[in-house]
């Protein structure tokens, strides 16, 4: 298992030295110099808040890992020309994620379910080879999506009959990852195994909101494990960003609604994180840099939407036992004290950090707003 990583992880490296590469002109440090001192600002006051108050929520660990190996490359990668006042600034900013890793008490997670907990641990333990693998940041046609003609309200319905609970996402992942285990350990090849219900809430039919960015991170996953066998997974994971391009510009039009904040960051991060360049926008990077609190936390009201959309249980009043896992979910996301949401403050970390990559390693098109 161990030796398929290794092999994995230089495959990727080998692509990714002919794949990206940093680009830079007079104008670009014009315009894409200043956005990184202010996004290395935003995410410097983030981190301090966190290294003085640890979460208990193991997704901001899950994002912390990642940002650190998108903010190594793009550190190893960087022009000569990039100022050393900057560079500097991006390594202390490695450094305070590394002191809060490495202060972490991992006993101390608050899980939502047993099923979570067993995602959790499995992507933790391979974190190190999730974190290397760097898309090419480009851009296609997906900025032809348009948003949604309809209101808000028809979304958050649309989704309500459309999304599982967190509980059903859960398991189907846990499923996912537990075949994959099985097809390593066993070194047999094959697909990963899953029930029909879970490969129609993974793999097929049309989903809105949290279920296709979850759905975006079981396909990442099934990549990693290359369990998926007779699926054409870059192909999968580009139609389900597709759908995700248009929900994060009407969640836009929509002027971002209370509740879908961590969700918009959420889907910037995941599809970009995939190479999509239609993501980097700079109003979207703007948004997300004014959204920050005082204190450095990020926080979203998400309890109203997420009873809205299904994905935590019923709106009306449910017995005690259903209502655990929604009060675990608060309880983890507001570990921290005060309006913070881990949470959403880990989606703005891992988005912004996606940021500083593309305005490092791109060209222009990425300077001025030309993808409406």
């Amino acid at each position: 298992m161990c030796v398929k990583y290794i092999v994995l992880f230089i495959f990727i490296s080998a692509e990714v030295a002919y794949s990206i590469y940093p680009y830079f002109d007079t104008q670009d440090f014009i315009y894409n110099v200043p956005k990184v001192y202010r996004i290395s600002i935003t995410l410097d006051k983030l981190l301090e808040h966190y290294e003085k108050k640890p979460s208990k929520d193991p997704e901001w660990y899950i994002a912390l890992g990642m940002a650190r190996g998108q903010l190594e490359y793009t550190i190893n990668e960087l022009d000569k020309s990039v100022p050393g006042k900057l560079k500097e600034n991006l390594q202390n900013i490695t450094r305070r994620m590394d002191r809060i890793r490495n202060n972490t008490d991992y006993s101390s997670f608050i899980y939502r379910s047993k099923d979570y907990e067993y995602v959790v641990k499995a992507i933790l333990e391979n974190l190190d080879v999730l974190s290397s693998i760097m898309e090419p940041i480009s851009i296609g046609t997906m900025g032809t999506q348009k948003p949604y003609r309809f209101a808000f309200e028809q979304y958050v319905q649309e989704a309500r009959t459309k999304m599982p609970t967190r509980k059903a996402a859960d398991a189907c992942t846990m499923q996912l990852l537990i075949s994959a285990m099985e097809t390593q350990t066993t070194k047999t090849e094959g697909s990963c195994e899953l029930t029909p219900e879970c490969s129609t809430q993974i793999l097929k039919g049309s989903g809105l909101a949290f279920q296709q960015t979850s759905r975006v991170r079981a396909a990442g996953l099934a990549y990693l494990f290359d369990c998926m066998e007779g699926l054409d997974l870059a192909a999968h994971i580009y139609k389900l960003c597709i759908q995700v391009y248009k929900e994060t510009k009407s969640l836009e039009a929509w002027d971002h609604p209370p509740g879908t904040k961590t969700l918009f960051m959420q889907q910037i991060l995941y599809c970009a994180s995939q190479g999509y360049g239609e993501f980097i926008k700079p109003r979207w990077m703007n948004r997300i840099l004014a959204w920050q609190e005082p204190k450095g936390c990020y926080s979203d009201d998400r309890q109203p939407f997420l009873k809205l959309t299904g994905f935590i249980g019923p709106a009306s009043a449910p017995t005690p036992k259903e209502r655990e896992e929604e009060y675990r979910v608060k309880k983890a996301a507001t570990s921290e004290g005060g309006a913070c949401n881990s949470l959403t403050s880990a989606m703005a970390l891992g988005s912004l950090v996606i940021y500083i990559r593309a305005l490092l390693e791109t060209d222009q098109a990425f300077q001025y707003d030309v993808l409406s």
